[in-house]
């Protein structure tokens, strides 16, 4: 019962890590029934809710999810926070590359003011912010265990 708490339900960082995860794991599996398994890198003009699609994001989306699930399962949180707040980093400078227009039929984003960019942003913001959250309990958790 302990190492359970000490998982996923321990630590919000883990939990978030873990329902973003297991979200992101459904998007890419969804994701092929509209892109199919063919034009990996191409503009589809697929879209998800809203969210253009192709292969590759379809794959993207799916090595997100294991890892963030992956993660969200590690005895220690600070791994999973390092993950979330390195991760939420990556996302920035994929909401920057497509707000300029530099990610191009790669993603299958479409322009300047795509869903997916403002997605991209929330996501990165969202990831540094659960990161973040209780940054201190593992240091509280070593002060009361002793070294």
């Amino acid at each position: 019962m302990t190492r359970l708490r000490e998982t996923a339900l321990g630590h919000p960082a883990q939990l978030g890590a873990l329902v973003v995860g297991v979200l992101y794991l459904g998007v890419g599996l969804v994701g092929f029934l509209f892109t199919g398994f063919t034009g990996w890198v191409v503009d589809t003009r697929e879209d998800l809710l809203g969210f253009d699609l192709n292969g590759f994001h379809n794959i993207v989306h799916l090595g997100i999810g294991a890892i963030l699930i992956g993660v969200s399962i590690v005895r220690e949180p600070t791994i999973t926070q390092g993950v979330l707040i390195g991760g939420g980093l990556v996302y920035l400078l994929a909401a920057a590359l497509g707000f300029t227009g530099n990610l191009g039929s790669l993603l299958s984003i479409d322009g300047l003011f795509a869903s997916d960019n403002f997605l991209h942003l929330g996501s990165g913001l969202g990831a540094i912010l659960f990161g973040l959250l209780g940054g201190d309990v593992a240091r509280r958790r070593l002060k009361v265990q002793g070294p």
